[in-house]
């Protein structure tokens, strides 16, 4: 029965990583063709409807009425950190050029989880994981390396965006892998676009961005809300609660490969060498820490 579970587990989070590589690619056509506030009022709008016919049906209203009072603290707090998280993250897609690029940029996230987790968690720190650390940061280097050697242009534009995603999902993933087990993954989805449709209505409200929209823009939002906001987190949760989070960011890391062929597809075009190479061993560096979180849990025991 557990091993089952644990099968499942690994379903949800190759399922997850799947969605999250769709997303890359539906958000950046849709952003080539309108502003970031509407894409982002439209993307969590649909995801707000969709979230709270999941919670209606699976009987999360009740649930969400008997968390106790003092655990309300948890929902504006990953409110504010959802927020954050998915403005740097989409305005960084709306920046580097590539999909496939953020993808493996995005690899940098487990270095900010493990860190936290010490801090946090007061979770142990192997020297295999250390070393990870270092592969992942070296290999995020490499693929955000503009070409130029000049300090100003060493970078691409839309680096500094990802770093704040990562930190600000780290942060968020740290609050949950303690909370989790007390909030069904229903209930934490919906608090999450509950608090990103406030925002970001606000946000074109006060911008005065017209509601206007091609169908090809509309349909590559709502694909991109379907995964995001809905699918992908929703299966994230519930990996979580069955694995552990280090054989889950294991296969997260190989979206940045997944993300390819897609977007040559959509696109028809393909990351430099360079960048390919540095996202292969930053994908490599969190094999690494995954593999010595895992050991490092399992002689604890």
């Amino acid at each position: 029965m557990l091993q089952n579970k644990i099968s499942i587990g690994y379903l949800y989070v190759v399922l997850a990583t799947l969605a999250f590589s769709h997303v890359y690619v539906f958000s950046k056509a849709a952003l080539n063709e309108i502003s970031l506030p509407l894409f982002l009022f439209v993307m969590c709008a649909v995801g707000f409807v969709v979230n709270l016919a999941i919670l209606v049906f699976k009987g999360g209203l009740s649930k969400l009425a008997n968390v106790p009072h003092s655990m309300w603290w948890i929902f504006p707090t990953l409110g504010f950190l959802e927020i954050f998280t998915v403005f740097t993250f989409y305005a960084s897609v709306n920046a580097i050029s590539e999909p496939a690029v953020n993808g493996f940029l995005g690899n940098m996230f487990p270095i900010f989880t493990t860190v936290l987790g010490i801090i946090f968690l007061k979770e142990r720190f192997s020297k295999l994981e250390s070393i990870g650390v270092i592969v992942v940061f070296c290999g995020a280097i490499l693929t955000s390396y503009s070409g130029s050697l000049s300090w100003n242009s060493f970078f691409i534009p839309g680096v500094g965006l990802v770093v704040l995603n990562c930190l600000g999902a780290a942060t968020a993933t740290v609050i949950v892998r303690a909370k989790v087990n007390n909030l069904s993954p229903e209930i934490l989805s919906f608090n999450r676009v509950f608090w990103l449709l406030i925002f970001f209505t606000g946000w074109i409200l006060v911008a005065g961005t017209p509601l206007v929209l091609s169908n090809k823009a509309l349909l590559n939002t709502v694909l991109a809300a379907l995964l995001d906001p809905v699918l992908a987190i929703l299966l994230v949760y519930k990996a979580y609660r069955v694995i552990e989070a280090s054989r889950g960011t294991i296969i997260q890391s190989t979206r940045g490969v997944m993300i390819i062929p897609i977007s040559f597809l959509v696109f028809g075009t393909l990351p430099m060498v360079h960048q390919v190479i540095g996202g292969l061993i930053a994908m490599a560096g969190v094999i690494i820490i995954g593999v010595g979180q895992y050991s490092l849990m399992h002689k604890t025991k």
